[in-house]
């Protein structure tokens, strides 16, 4: 309740106020009783000569009358101070309301016409808030306008100033929307700093450390760019696995993929690329089976050649001298793909009537024959006198 004398704001049910002195009238009761007690306290004349004198009865009147314009202007005034002090308890609670939603435009015209109609301490208070809080919202749009300019510094130094300033107000409950809007602008500051930062992040490790560090702010700006990140390891993760394919690295390509989808939970690109992984193993390790077989096949082919078919004899002569001497010489090659050595030539030796007449043996020179090289042989006959026959029995060697 207010003075309606001087507006002064009652307090602790007092019977005066603390201001101008003036007694505070509860209600209408007691402005009747004051009212009446002050007209018939007067000095009036007594009733069985107001009958036949007239002059008496104004006199009677005239207080009567004026009691009753007193009565009536105080309840008019009791009514209109009433009526103020109503709207000033209405004012302040919609100032309350526009400083808690953040309207402090609204606030501020609310106490303007407030503070019109009554000057008191608690509307001074909320005129030092408001103040405040209109500089703050000019702070904030700076800061703002700092993070779209990529000046993380300056925008961060003036985050933790404005912060620390709210905090050391009186009432920094009222001061709420500012404090999340300076928190969002908090938020939107490290997703700035986190997409200046992605381009240099090249590796899984690196984006997945970016992302935990995400995790305990949750709003859309931070959820696109979680989503970013996430998309950037599936990219990396199907790149290494691509290249660990390529070179038949079927578990690290896996494992590649697998570490993605600890961040990237069932995404198909991924686990459709683990389906191809597994198929290529299988494929692939059917093929090498397959190839080793072959080998093996082939292996033992080429194993039997250099033990049978290494040694091909490429010329065979055999001359007889003047002196009655016989000479047998001739050159072999090595077909093989191995070196051979001690390689012997094993023949018969027939006469003209193709009659036997012995066998014998000789050996290839150098010892040793590389795939490819050609080696020679040769053996002599002293005093037969007649032309001879050779038949090669056979060649023998050894494998290195």
């Amino acid at each position: 309740m207010f003075c309606h004398s001087c507006g002064n704001k009652r307090l602790n049910n007092e019977t005066y106020c603390s201001k101008c002195g003036t007694a505070f009238i509860n209600n209408l009761e007691e402005i009747s009783a004051t009212i009446e007690q002050n007209s018939f306290s007067s000095t009036l004349p007594p009733i069985n000569q107001q009958s036949n004198n007239k002059k008496t009865l104004y006199l009677w009147l005239l207080p009567l009358v004026s009691s009753l314009f007193v009565t009536i202007g105080l309840i008019s005034y009791y009514y209109y101070e009433t009526k103020i002090n109503e709207r000033v308890v209405s004012l302040n609670q919609q100032i309350e309301a526009s400083l808690s939603s953040g309207d402090y435009e609204q606030s501020q015209q609310q106490l303007t016409e407030a503070l019109q109609l009554r000057d008191v301490d608690t509307l001074q208070q909320f005129e030092d808030i408001i103040a405040a809080a209109l500089i703050y919202e000019q702070e904030l749009q700076e800061i703002n306008e700092l993070i779209q300019r990529n000046e993380v510094d300056q925008a961060s130094h003036q985050i933790e100033t404005l912060n620390e300033q709210i905090n050391e107000t009186t009432y920094p409950s009222l001061l709420q929307p500012i404090q999340k809007k300076l928190e969002k602008a908090a938020i939107t500051l490290t997703v700035v700093e986190v997409k200046m930062e992605l381009n240099e992040l090249t590796t899984v490790e690196e984006l997945a450390h970016k992302l935990s560090s995400l995790s305990s702010l949750n709003n859309e700006e931070t959820e696109k760019i979680k989503q970013q990140i996430v998309n950037k390891i599936v990219q990396f993760s199907y790149e290494k696995a691509e290249k660990h394919l390529q070179q038949h690295e079927f578990s690290n390509a896996l494992y590649a993929l697998e570490t993605g989808l600890q961040y990237a939970i069932n995404n198909e690109k991924l686990l459709s690329f683990i389906e191809r992984v597994k198929n290529e193993k299988l494929a692939f390790e059917k093929a090498e089976q397959t190839r080793l077989e072959e080998a093996m096949i082939a292996a033992a082919k080429e194993d039997l050649k250099n033990r049978t078919e290494a040694v091909e004899i490429t010329s065979l002569d055999i001359e007889l001298d003047k002196y009655g001497d016989i000479y047998l010489y001739g050159d072999v090659i090595n077909n093989g793909t191995t070196t051979i050595y001690s390689i012997d030539i094993h023949y018969s030796i027939f006469d003209k009537n193709d009659e036997f007449v012995g066998n014998s043996v000789t050996s290839v020179y150098p010892y040793y024959l590389s795939p490819g090289e050609t080696g020679r042989f040769s053996h002599s006959y002293y005093g037969v006198y007649e032309e001879l026959n050779v038949t090669v029995d056979s060649i023998t060697w050894q494998i290195e």
